[in-house]
């Protein structure tokens, strides 16, 4: 065999071997990598919220930007639509699931969560509603401004090291989270 002949062997065992690698190791491992990325994004406790960031606005009219925000959040995956009161202020998110469904503490934590982040990415909402098919859950822009107190506004809470603080952090404290919702959430049994 020739040198030529050699060389081209070589090569192309070197790109089997290459392809091998890429397909058998590294790709799984990129696929496991993102569907585990996917799931810490869809609870609030690991959810990254500079991947929502993007979606402030001074108007909540902007329905494109309300949809994308909410479905950068936890929750996304739950089949939602979405309904505008702009004389109102108030934005409806309407879950095609029963919130009974979902499990208590992860359903308030979420609500703490969720809520939290549309009034500090959306400027002028002053209510939002979380529609189940079995419940509906209405939380308000000054409750939660005066909740989070004169320390922290909730402009402030775009700030993604503020947010961790604040909000994200507190989630693993019960008494926080139910707290929040007793006060702030009006819950109403459809």
């Amino acid at each position: 065999m020739s040198k030529k002949n050699g060389l081209i062997v070589i090569l192309l065992l070197i790109g089997v071997v290459g392809m091998a690698a890429l397909e058998g190791f590294i790709k799984p491992k990129a696929d496991e990598q993102a569907v585990q990325y996917e799931a810490e994004q869809n609870d609030p406790l690991t959810h990254d919220i500079r991947n929502s960031l993007s979606f402030a606005s001074p108007y909540m009219g902007n329905a494109g930007n309300l949809i994308n925000l909410n479905a950068s959040l936890p929750m996304r995956d739950i089949e939602r639509t979405f309904q505008l009161y702009p004389e109102e202020l108030t934005a409806e998110i309407r879950f095609q699931a029963r919130a009974v469904d979902l499990q208590e503490e992860k359903l308030k934590q979420l609500l703490v969560y969720n809520s939290t982040a549309n009034f500090a990415m959306i400027d002028n909402l002053e209510k939002l509603i979380f529609a189940f098919e079995d419940q509906t859950f209405t939380i308000r822009r000054d409750e939660v401004e005066s909740w989070f107190g004169n320390q922290v506004t909730l402009a402030s809470l775009r700030d993604a090291g503020t947010w961790e603080k604040e909000v994200q952090s507190r989630l693993d404290d019960m008494k926080f989270v139910g707290d929040y919702v007793e006060n702030l959430v009006e819950r109403k049994f459809l």
